[in-house]
């Protein structure tokens, strides 16, 4: 999955922090003051891939019983590089970011195999927002790709993504078989819907809560 920022000088959103070229920040003089693009970001990152994972729980607990089968817990992943991923985990405890090597990432895949995988792209800047009260796993992941979407269970933010136009299911167990083959499949893919994606206006319908 490309996700290559494109340099600052190449995006004519860039402005000065300040209109005479100087910082907002207290103390920090002019030869310090940084750029920041329309949404406010020192670098312009293009929205990534996601491979958004609903999973059946590793442990039991009390309330899968009350929960989808297969989807009783959402992470998120993506490749970063050739032969490291980025895991983005929400736990009871804390929200674990994290990079893996390519066998750690298979570990993950191997769990996201007993349910089921969406491939997603990220909202930038997005539409999501911090007054959503419970943060559970599946406030957290749809925060993550930028959603509005108001639902707290993983088997709802399923429903609500692969409504989605552009998500797409993810046969996990091609993954496991040729990862190395499959991933550089799914790169011509990708770099081939860029190069021939329509440009949006306006918010996407599948963002609207």
């Amino acid at each position: 999955m490309r996700n290559l920022p494109h340099p600052a000088a190449a995006d004519s959103a860039i402005r000065l922090v300040a209109a005479d070229g100087g910082s907002h920040i207290e103390a920090v003089d002019h030869e310090r003051a940084i750029e920041i693009d329309v949404h406010g970001s020192p670098v312009s990152v293009p929205a990534a891939e996601w491979l958004v994972c609903f999973v059946p729980g590793l442990k039991r607990q009390w309330y899968h019983r009350f929960t989808h089968a297969k989807h009783q817990h959402v992470f998120a992943m993506r490749r970063a590089q050739e032969d490291c991923w980025l895991l983005v985990e929400p736990w009871w405890t804390k929200m674990l970011v994290s990079v893996l090597t390519l066998d750690e990432a298979l570990k993950f895949l191997r769990w996201a195999a007993a349910g089921d995988v969406l491939q997603v792209r990220e909202a930038v800047p997005g539409c999501g927002s911090q007054l959503r009260g419970w943060s559970n796993c599946a406030v957290l992941v749809a925060f993550l790709l930028g959603r509005v979407y108001r639902t707290w269970t993983p088997h709802g933010l399923y429903r609500r993504l692969v409504a989605e136009r552009d998500a797409r299911p993810v046969d996990v167990a091609q993954w496991l078989a040729n990862p190395v083959r499959i991933i550089a499949a799914l790169d011509a893919t990708q770099a081939l819907e860029v190069s021939t994606r329509p440009p949006r206006k306006g918010k996407p319908e599948a963002l609207r809560a």
